[in-house]
């Protein structure tokens, strides 16, 4: 089965890593597994951490790449304790064949992690990228991505909460609230100022063009 072979990978470091002291080093790295225990729900995905702040995932299901790459940089952002700089992250999100997945995900190998991995290395300025081996699908999600990596890098800890949230608990915005602690119309201002209806249509638009390719 073709469909089974093609997967997400997604490369990232974090932002301003030198400035994250030790004592948060823990939280840091228990942000990073917490949110990938919590959208296995969604698909199968594994994650390591390597030389301190570099990372890989390897989405089993490539249509939630983007999704899992959004609420990492949602995680960490909602986690940053109060008084310092927010944390984030670089992600380069890879889809393609993997030909090769070895226990260790650093030794493995294929097109999604060559991808992934040659994404990040170009990554420049930005903190979100995508790569495909389907030049017109890079080309369409292209620009829309410039677009909602501008806004989650904007996002504050409490956007960041409730766009996470609602993402990986999706239920009605009442129970949400409630559950992060917020009155309605607090979680609908965090809501509205994150853009989080746009970022979830961006997340489904990247989920119905990469069906296409993969079906």
């Amino acid at each position: 089965n073709l469909k089974s072979m093609i997967k997400g990978v997604i490369t990232g470091d974090l932002v301003n890593s030198t400035n994250i002291a030790a004592k948060w080093r823990q939280t840091v790295v228990d942000a990073l597994h917490v949110c990938v225990e919590e959208s296995i729900p969604l698909t199968p995905v594994k994650l390591e951490i390597y030389r301190g702040d570099s990372f890989q995932v390897v989405v089993d299901k490539p249509e939630y790449a983007l999704a899992i790459a959004i609420a990492l940089r949602a995680k960490l952002k909602a986690e940053t304790p109060d008084g310092q700089k927010l944390w984030d992250a670089r992600l380069a999100v890879g889809v393609g064949d993997i030909s090769f997945e070895n226990d260790n995900i650093v030794t493995s190998d294929g097109e999604a992690f060559r991808l992934s991995g040659h994404s990040f290395d170009h990554i420049g300025k930005k903190r979100l990228s995508i790569s495909t081996p389907w030049p017109d699908f890079n080309t369409n999600i292209e620009l829309v991505t410039r677009f909602a990596d501008d806004l989650i890098t904007s996002w504050t800890a409490k956007q960041a909460r409730v766009v996470y949230q609602s993402m990986l608990f999706p239920k009605l915005q009442k129970d949400l609230a409630e559950e992060l602690d917020m009155t309605r119309q607090n979680f609908n201002y965090h809501w509205g100022s994150a853009r989080g209806q746009l970022i979830l249509d961006y997340i489904e638009y990247f989920k119905s063009l990469i069906s296409k390719y993969i079906r």
